[in-house]
């Protein structure tokens, strides 16, 4: 046996207790940090959320603009959540308004000149974020940016500036993933077809072509609605544009010059009865019945001012045969007091928001249940505050669709 014996170690109860305490320390330290490492993601990321939103606030940036448009498959998606498997399917003649989706960006004239100048301009559109291509193929003016083969366009001598036909440009957008969209302008239209100058307003007493000024001062002839060749004119237009695959065609220009009572006496009765605003309803239901003939759609272009103001003519949305209006927005050209649902409001007093929701519901009120309204909207009329509050008001109302030119 070894000297002394085995040597026998004992834990006291205190070093026991003294461990326990130490283990429990560090196990409640580990625990520490993680919830502070939760806590401090939690707090830092809304912080940084914010401080980054305010920074975007202070930043104003003219030229580039994303439209803060909800996509389809964001909204299917949200959708799903809520729906229940007892949910029928829609039957696909039901869908086309519910499926009208975009932002859309007018590309100007300039875009027009070659393939190169449309490819370079689809793709700033698609940097900023847009979803749609607005193209204007018959412009306020009369000119035509598109190759027509219009027996009475080539009458004119500057009718025609275009150089690509309507199915390349089409094409040529659709090839870059947008919605395709087709302007025209109806009436506003100041080219001289031929000599005897075709489809324009006549002086009742010689049947001579009317001007809306003297030939010295640069007298111009305007397309008139009671013409029948202005008539075939905007059908064969509407026609080859609307075959050309283009998903939607605005008609824009449905109004009448801004007639003196001198002019009105020159050309006769038919511009002074209350009813002449038949004729643009004609003109305008013309356009829509020929883009039926094809799958594309059409819309009808109206002044949201003029609405407001009981001035845009063509406004009877019981006798015209369109299920979309787009509706340009102009605050500037609003009147300072308006009567809106039987009640007189000072619109110049509101808030750019506040002004939007209520000329965009009344204008929903006016049309009724089943029109789709498609604001439209010309970024430098506005501040850039005034837009951004704009643009929000017409996607709160449910707006899920919008033109900016």
């Amino acid at each position: 046996m070894a000297k002394g014996g085995r040597k026998i170690y004992r834990t006291s109860a205190n070093s026991r207790k003294k461990r326990t305490r130490k283990a429990f320390k560090v196990f409640f330290v580990i625990i520490l940090l993680a919830a502070l490492v939760f806590l401090g993601y939690s707090i830092a990321k809304p912080i940084h959320n914010y401080i980054l939103n305010k920074t975007g606030d202070n930043i104003v940036d003219e030229e580039v603009w994303t439209p803060p448009v909800v996509t389809e498959q964001n909204e299917e998606d949200s959708e799903s959540e809520t729906k229940t498997e007892e949910t029928t399917q829609i039957d696909e003649e039901e869908k086309p308004l519910s499926s009208v989706k975009f932002s859309a960006y007018q590309l100007p004239v300039t875009a027009l000149v070659s393939t190169d100048t449309l490819k370079a301009a689809l793709n700033t559109a698609k940097g900023s974020g847009y979803t749609s291509v607005s193209v204007p193929l018959k412009e306020k003016g009369g000119k035509i940016y598109y190759t027509t083969a219009s027996e009475m366009a080539a009458k004119s001598e500057d009718a025609v500036a275009g150089t690509m036909y309507a199915g390349q440009i089409a094409s040529i957008i659709k090839s870059e993933g947008f919605t395709t969209i087709a302007y025209i302008n109806l009436l506003e239209d100041n080219n001289r077809y031929g000599e005897s100058r075709t489809g324009s307003y006549r002086i009742a007493s010689d049947d001579s072509t009317w001007l809306d000024n003297a030939p010295s001062n640069g007298g111009k002839p305007w397309l008139s609605p009671f013409d029948e060749a202005t008539q075939s004119y905007v059908e064969y237009l509407a026609y080859e544009v609307s075959t050309a695959g283009f998903d939607y065609v605005v008609f824009d220009g449905a109004v009448f010059p801004a007639f003196r009572n001198s002019d009105m006496n020159y050309i006769g009765d038919i511009v002074k009865t209350e009813n002449r605003y038949k004729a643009l309803v004609n003109i305008a239901n013309i356009a829509a019945e020929t883009v039926g003939l094809s799958e594309t759609k059409a819309i009808l272009n109206v002044s949201a001012a003029g609405i407001i103001s009981g001035t845009e003519e063509v406004f009877k949305p019981a006798e015209l045969n369109y299920e979309m209006f787009a509706v340009e927005y102009v605050p500037s050209e609003l009147p300072a007091i308006a009567l809106i649902n039987g009640e007189e409001i000072a619109l110049a007093e509101l808030p750019a928001n506040n002004k939007t929701q209520l000329i965009f519901s009344e204008i929903e009120r006016l049309v009724g249940e089943n029109v789709k309204i498609i604001p439209v909207f010309t970024q430098s009329d506005f501040s850039q505050a005034d837009f951004n509050e704009t643009i929000t008001a017409v996607i709160s109302l449910g707006c899920d669709s919008y033109i900016i030119k």
